[in-house]
């Protein structure tokens, strides 16, 4: 695809000409990471930066880079503990790691479970291929519990997306409470998630609905919620901090349809 247009009003894609076009309203969560560490619609708060993190030039102007010891804390996740549909979007650029998970971004629980709410994670790869191994887990936690409470998105070796590595790429997340399905894009396009992903006719499960967070408490980029210390145990060995930049990153509180998702890409390729 050719980034490039002329000068003067933008071209549009689709219906839009820019990304704060697309969804507004149900844009609850955005951090340009242009030189801090804010939610630009202010719903996430307390940001404390920890660690050796740095701000350098990004995908569209500034980007949060990570490194060995570096995460950013947030003392109130704000809309994202209500979240019942979702959509999460970002950019990354990193390289190869081993010696287990990066963590992108995780909604922590108070009562110190060992999951949290809401994360995706980035696993080590040290084969030679350059599909990247992507697992995002959300839940609904209701009184009596469900079957299907811990929902996971990780696709089969053969459709992890490719050519990952080294360049910044696009990575996007839904969840329709409506049809009870999850979705992955990788630069625009859908990923094979496999049928496990496919809550709406998952093995012995009923339609998992409207999610429901536990004990949402702080929101944390860059790495688990086991980095904010008590009530969560210690940092087990495979718990890494996101060591790459990460750019961009939107959260929704609807997931967004396909045409949406690869004009969002298109858009924030381009610069706008």
């Amino acid at each position: 695809m050719d980034d490039d247009f002329v000068t003067g009003e933008a071209p549009s894609i689709g219906e839009w000409k820019g990304s704060e076009e697309i969804a507004p309203s149900d844009l609850v969560s955005y951090w340009s990471f242009d030189g801090d560490a804010k939610d630009q619609k202010g719903n996430v708060t307390g940001e404390r930066i920890n660690g050796d993190a740095t701000f350098v030039d990004g995908r569209k102007g500034k980007a949060y880079k990570g490194s060995a010891n570096a995460f950013i804390s947030y003392d109130n996740p704000g809309t994202l503990a209500g979240l019942t549909s979702f959509t999460v979007s970002f950019w990354i650029n990193t390289a190869k790691h081993s010696g287990g998970a990066q963590g992108i971004y995780a909604l922590s629980r108070a009562d110190g479970a060992f999951w949290s709410n809401f994360f995706v994670i980035v696993e080590g790869n040290t084969s030679s291929n350059n599909r990247m191994q992507l697992k995002l887990h959300f839940q609904k936690s209701v009184n009596p519990a469900i079957p299907n409470a811990e929902n996971w998105v990780d696709p089969p070796d053969a459709s992890r997306p490719d050519n990952m590595y080294g360049a910044w790429r696009h990575v996007t997340y839904t969840y329709d409470e409506q049809t009870s399905k999850a979705a992955m894009y990788a630069n625009g396009q859908a990923v094979d998630i496999g049928s496990a992903a496919d809550r709406k006719s998952g093995v012995g499960d009923a339609p998992l609905g409207p999610l429901a967070f536990k004990n949402a408490a702080k929101f944390i980029i860059g790495g688990f919620q086991n980095h904010l210390g008590a009530p969560y145990g210690g940092l087990e060995p495979w718990m890494l901090n996101y060591t790459g930049m990460l750019d961009e990153m939107r959260i929704y509180k609807r997931a967004l349809n396909s045409q949406e998702v690869s004009a969002l890409y298109q858009l924030e390729r381009q610069g706008r």
